[in-house]
């Protein structure tokens, strides 16, 4: 029982990477001909993803980093958007 759930938990992240890669590139034509931001915004894993990976050298340490540093900067721009309509 053990087993099949871990690979139904594996098929459920697999699908779930993919929807995210799908609709990252189908979003990707319209927000990269908008302005260089945009650009900006979907190299900045792959940056943090090598610098991780030159400082860690392993690619599991360079992963958990990136994936850590991304949750961290987004919760802290929920943050900062949360107390700037706060405050006007």
């Amino acid at each position: 029982m053990a087993t099949a759930l871990i690979y139904l938990v594996l098929v459920l992240i697999a699908v779930s990477l993919l929807m995210m890669v799908g609709f990252g590139l189908k979003n990707a034509g319209t927000v990269l001909s908008q302005s260089k931001l945009g650009l900006a915004a979907f190299a900045l894993p792959v940056l943090i993803f090598v610098i991780a990976y030159a400082v860690d050298g392993t690619a599991t340490g360079a992963a958990v980093a990136t994936a850590l540093s991304l949750t961290l900067s987004g919760f802290l721009a929920l943050i900062i958007s949360g107390a700037r309509s706060l405050f006007s």
